[in-house]
């Protein structure tokens, strides 16, 4: 900004306050380039001035002189005393300028101060100068402003087409995402339905399973029961076939006894055929004295006779009950094996089914769980469906939002040259 000195010692015509109004008239008088005269008071402080057109009026008025001379109305300075705006003498052009427009096109100049005292008097010829070279300035800045935002409203419009096309871009995309999302959607929740479905089919079927289990459960319990018993009594059989094995062999022993005692009496039976056979000879050399003795040979031969058939009888009968000991024992020694075989097998058959039972009845403990899990995967189905609708929901929201960003950009392309087409036209 331009500032304008003016020295304390202008030789710039003033008047006082109190002083007769013919030396104003003299001091227009004697400059005739004067248009406004400064009064100031005792200590310098301007309060006015004095205007050449109102001089001029007096002057030119055919009793003017006289007026003058008329003590009552022109002797005093003071009644003729008009405001005059005031400002610092160290103040830019631009603010001294700004006054002087602002005071009207009557503004004749103004009065410079110094620290409220008169140091001054910018003319209005000067004031106008000092406007023609501001306006002057102002065109030229605005003719370099309106070239430079012409530069930058041509990359700004091309800049903000640029902008929307990213955006209707963007917005074309985010629809076709949208639609995406919406069939996505859709399938999830088709397929969380399914779910759903599927969810409660399977917690019936758990549930029927569970049932199931527990039955199961109880069934290997009771046959655990029943194998415990059965082991228990093949263990007395087994003992019982070592018992009858043992008897059998004792009775085997017996029956060899028995055939000995057998052979025996056929021994005896036959030694007393032969002495009945002896006896029967010397009863026939005794004749008729021996016909008594030769009726007991005959008796005791025909005794032995029968005892031995007796003993071969009891021998054959004795080894049928000797095979058939024998068999006995071979049976009771294949049973005992049979036990033997049959305890182990129902141990290992009681360990099995307590093992099955066991596992029965985890089984049956994980179909709860599982039944019970069954219910939060129905609840999670439920949340996935409804995450799902929800999916749905936004992205209609969001094709919405994709259309509405495609109007607003279309709307701020028109904004937009609109807005370039008034600055250029400012």
């Amino acid at each position: 900004m331009l500032a304008v000195r003016f020295p304390l010692s202008d030789t710039s015509p003033v008047i006082r306050l109190g002083r007769p109004l013919s030396e104003a008239v003299d001091c227009f008088q004697d400059d005739s380039g004067l248009r406004l005269l400064p009064v100031l008071d005792d200590v310098d402080r301007p309060v006015g001035a004095i205007y050449e057109r109102d001089m001029r009026r007096i002057l030119f008025n055919p009793f003017g002189h006289a007026l003058l001379r008329n003590p009552s109305f022109g002797g005093r300075l003071d009644d003729h005393v008009r405001p005059c705006a005031t400002v610092e003498r160290s103040a830019d052009v631009e603010r001294m300028v700004d006054l002087y427009a602002a005071q009207g096109s009557g503004c004749e100049g103004l009065i410079l101060v110094e620290g409220g005292r008169y140091a001054g008097v910018l003319g209005g010829p000067l004031l106008l100068r000092l406007t023609a070279e501001r306006d002057a300035r102002i065109a030229l800045a605005r003719t370099e402003r309106v070239e430079r935002i012409s530069r930058e409203s041509a990359g700004f419009r091309e800049d903000i087409g640029a902008l929307i096309a990213d955006m209707v871009a963007m917005a074309e995309q985010l629809s076709v995402l949208a639609a995406q999302v919406s069939d996505r959607a859709t399938g999830d929740r088709a397929d969380s339905a399914a779910m759903a479905v599927a969810a409660v089919q399977t917690a019936d079927r758990l549930a029927a399973l569970q049932s199931g289990g527990v039955e199961l459960g109880q069934l290997f319990a009771a046959m655990e029961a029943e194998a415990r018993d059965a082991g228990a009594a093949m263990r007395e059989a087994a003992v019982r076939s070592r018992s009858g094995l043992v008897q059998s062999t004792a009775l085997r022993d017996e029956a060899d006894g028995i055939g000995e005692v057998v052979a025996l009496i056929d021994a005896i039976a036959g030694a007393t055929a032969m002495l009945a056979l002896n006896a029967g000879i010397e009863a026939a050399r005794a004749g008729e004295a021996g016909q008594g003795f030769a009726v007991v040979a005959r008796e005791v031969k025909s005794l032995a006779t029968q005892t031995r058939a007796a003993a071969a009888g009891i021998g054959e009968r004795i080894d049928h009950i000797r095979a058939a000991v024998g068999e006995v024992a071979a049976g009771h020694a294949t049973i005992d094996d049979a036990m033997t075989r049959a305890s182990g097998l129902s141990t290992a058959l009681f360990d099995a089914m307590a093992r099955q039972g066991a596992f029965s009845r985890t089984i049956a403990d994980s179909v709860a769980e599982a039944g019970s899990s069954s219910d939060h995967i129905r609840a999670g189905a439920q949340a996935i469906s409804d995450n799902a609708l929800a999916t749905a929901q936004g992205a209609q929201e969001m094709r919405a939002v994709a259309r509405r960003l495609a109007d607003e950009a279309h709307r701020l392309e028109a904004r937009a040259g609109g807005f370039i087409a008034e600055i250029r036209a400012a």
